[in-house]
């Protein structure tokens, strides 16, 4: 090993152990529980007596946690590792870099991360890797929370379906355990909408749904028309299947496209069945897994295209400055299809509500503070989590996590269901001093968060039936439940619609809905 992989190898290291400790005592944490409304780590001792979370100062009302045996175990290894490592931090002499491939003996390694050996992307495989071969690059070693997809493994044919969607449709477990040790990435929509896990279930193959699951699977992932894996599996009466995905968390209570739910469609005496291991599961559908987070926010650091909406020189020169010293940030001069993080001015991590925010937003963007420019080095780009806004006007604003993580999630946008009609939008209309909008802004903001941009007014006698949707975001048993039709305005509109299915709405809610990426109850 070259020194220089040598202190990349400890730098990832450290990258890893921040991600394990816990954000009120900076330890390792014990019985680590995640936050539901920040998803950040801590103790679960703490938490009783907690009123906002010490890292991002989001309060804690109505917050509830859930633990993972996978947290446990990694930082068990994380620890172990640590020690492992930390007498060659305290001699970096050539000989002793060298020396590391020797000294990390394979065996050792087996028994520090035995309980890891069922997560086939585990850190302990990784390190096993690296210690038995020099071949394996330093982003599939054991410092990485989330490995890079071959390009090869995520190639899409004209269907947009990946190797492992073939292979998931084909029924060939032999190929599928293949492709998932190659990192093949099981959450990945086809053209149609559809999952591996979709495929899987749609055939019967239980053995195949069941090795999906060990591998990060996510399991309410809407396919067309909303349907999720739990609803194929109703469908097509794989009773077993059913009892598995409900076991590992799928909601049966999740609407597709028409508002049929798994629960609503199963026959009497599966939905007894159903309804008698979700009482009993553990996991549930709030759970989101930390190693897949970690994954995604890896990947989003792989390639970033960074677009700068601040008023500070410094802040651009210092920009374009970095991008000669990493290789995987660039700099684009305008907002486009390109951009994958907005650097914004911001006060306290909290920024001002404006057009390229809004589109951000909508387009699940990092929306960074200036201070991660300031912060970054020719040597290192700082963490991405550490200088994300805190809200958009007020930290109770939080669209940009929030349209980061329903990607994550592979859920539809926010608006997905709604259709909407802009009234009397045809000049341009300043809503604030950094946001005045047109027709044509207002409806691109709708069908890039998911929704549907009409031409003429609904009527609410005669909604198309094609268009009779429900959204997908709606809040249970709220104003909106069933409502797929909104007449926004700029002023009064008269009539002043508010039907379950056609309701008539300010410029300002609809603005606050992407500030928020929520589908805000009615004021």
């Amino acid at each position: 090993m070259s020194k220089t992989e040598y202190h990349n190898l400890l730098k990832a290291l450290d990258d890893m152990n921040k991600c394990l400790l816990c954000v009120e005592c900076h330890q390792f944490c014990k019985n680590p529980v995640t936050l539901s409304k920040c998803f950040h780590l801590i103790c679960s001792e703490h938490f009783p007596n907690m009123s906002h979370c010490p890292k991002c100062k989001v309060s804690l009302e109505c917050c509830t946690t859930w633990s993972n045996d996978k947290l446990n175990v990694a930082v068990h290894a994380a620890k172990n590792l640590s020690v492992m490592f930390e007498h060659f931090k305290e001699n970096n002499s050539c000989d002793s870099v060298v020396s590391i491939d020797k000294s990390l003996d394979v065996n050792m390694i087996d028994k520090t991360t035995e309980s890891l050996s069922d997560t086939p992307l585990s850190n302990a495989k990784a390190l096993k890797r690296t210690a038995a071969s020099k071949q394996d690059t330093l982003n599939n070693s054991i410092l990485s929370l989330a490995s890079k997809s071959s390009k090869i493994v995520e190639k899409r044919n004209k269907k947009g379906e990946t190797a492992l969607h073939i292979a998931c449709r084909m029924g060939k477990a032999d190929k599928v355990a293949k492709l998932l040790s190659e990192g093949a990435n099981t959450n990945t929509k086809d053209n149609a909408g559809w999952t591996p896990l979709h495929e899987v279930v749609q055939n019967g193959r239980q053995d195949l749904v069941r090795l999906l699951l060990r591998h990060n699977t996510l399991v309410n992932v809407p396919g067309q028309g909303n349907e999720t894996p739990l609803h194929e599996a109703i469908r097509y009466n794989h009773i077993d299947i059913a009892k598995d995905l409900v076991a590992h968390g799928a909601d049966i209570n999740a609407r597709n496209c028409k508002g049929e739910t798994p629960i609503t469609l199963a026959a009497p005496e599966m939905r007894v069945i159903i309804q008698d291991v979700a009482a009993k599961r553990i996991i549930t559908e709030d759970s989101f897994d930390f190693e897949l987070i970690q994954r995604q926010i890896k990947l989003d650091c792989e390639d970033i295209r960074v677009h700068c909406v601040s008023q500070s020189r410094a802040i651009t020169n210092k920009l374009r400055a970095l991008t000669k010293h990493h290789s995987n940030l660039h700099v684009e001069p305008k907002f486009s299809n390109n951009v994958t993080h907005l650097i914004v001015d911001a006060e306290d991590g909290i920024c001002d509500s404006s057009l390229e925010v809004l589109q951000g937003i909508v387009n699940n963007l990092w929306i960074l503070t200036t201070k991660w420019v300031t912060a970054s080095t020719d040597d290192n780009l700082e963490s991405l989590e550490e200088y994300e806004v805190l809200g958009v006007g007020t930290t109770t604003y939080r669209g940009p996590k929030n349209a980061r993580y329903n990607k994550y999630k592979y859920l539809p946008g926010i608006f997905n269901g709604c259709h909407f009609y802009f009234h009397n939008f045809n000049k341009k209309f300043k809503i604030s001093d950094k946001i005045e909008v047109t027709k044509a802004i207002l409806s691109k903001l709708v069908t890039d968060a998911g929704g549907v941009a009409l031409r003429r007014a609904p009527n609410p006698e005669s909604i198309p039936e094609a268009e009779k949707l429900v959204p997908y975001h709606a809040q249970r048993d709220g104003k909106l439940y069933i409502c797929s039709h909104y007449i926004i305005y700029k002023d009064m509109y008269e009539p002043l619609y508010n039907m379950a299915h056609l309701k008539a709405l300010p410029i300002g809610w609809l603005i606050e809905c992407i500030e928020k990426y929520q589908l805000c109850e009615p004021w």
